[in-house]
């Protein structure tokens, strides 16, 4: 319960209602900032998995983590310090991090239990059903007969590609991954969003993020090909 109700549920809703402040921060800020979920995976999985921390681990962890804040601030300072609208928006962001960071380490711990496929759909159904509840109850329900088709479209493409299907081959990964090194895999998160955001939303990137860009990629890769890990 707790897997869905917190990373699903909660996480979604945050992150969610994050993506919706577009008229203060940009979808790519909200995307990098998620990225601080390593933190409180790492420490909840030495907490609670007993998972230990090598010193290479933590020094390509800090490097990835400075990579992805200069990928969400080229500037070096965040913009949201003199906006309350953005800075609304980077608060949820960081609770849907919160959030997803305790959903990898109780996700490991249902693993050891479950397979991969039954503890996917366990948090996609459990994540559906509070959410429906969650809706209803503050009053964010809707008539399902004035959605068009097109809607119906993209509904059917999140729940399949973003839900089942990501969350299958998350699930497989998870299985034979330590949370902590999970985690920071996961951070090639932040680059899908910063070309979805050059590609579609018509987001610049400087010369700072390109770099942090390639940056953040290799010490992803070095995080997770390094077998004493």
């Amino acid at each position: 319960m707790g897997m869905g109700i917190i990373s699903g549920m909660i996480g979604v809703t945050l992150f969610t209602a994050a993506l919706a402040q577009v008229n203060d921060i940009n979808y790519s800020v909200v995307a990098l900032l998620q990225q601080t979920q390593p933190l409180f995976a790492v420490f909840l999985a030495v907490l609670i998995l007993k998972e230990k921390v090598s010193l290479k681990f933590a020094l390509l962890g800090l490097v990835a983590m400075i990579a992805a804040y200069f990928l969400a601030f080229p500037g070096l300072v965040p913009t949201f310090l003199g906006n309350s609208g953005e800075l609304k928006a980077a608060l949820l962001a960081l609770g849907a991090a919160a959030a997803w960071g305790s959903g990898t380490v109780l996700s490991k711990l249902m693993l050891s239990k479950l397979s991969y496929a039954a503890t996917a759909m366990l948090r996609f159904i459990i994540t559906g059903i509070t959410a429906l509840v969650w809706s209803l109850f503050s009053g964010q329900s809707y008539v399902l007969s004035t959605l068009t088709v097109n809607q119906w479209g993209m509904i059917l493409f999140l729940a399949i590609v973003g839900g089942v299907a990501s969350f299958m081959l998350y699930y497989k990964g998870l299985q034979h991954t330590e949370a902590k090194v999970s985690t920071f895999a996961e951070m090639t998160y932040p680059l899908t969003a910063a070309f979805i955001g050059f590609a579609f939303l018509g987001e610049r990137l400087v010369l700072i993020q390109i770099v942090a860009a390639v940056v953040l990629l290799a010490t992803i890769l070095g995080i997770t090909l390094n077998k004493n890990e």
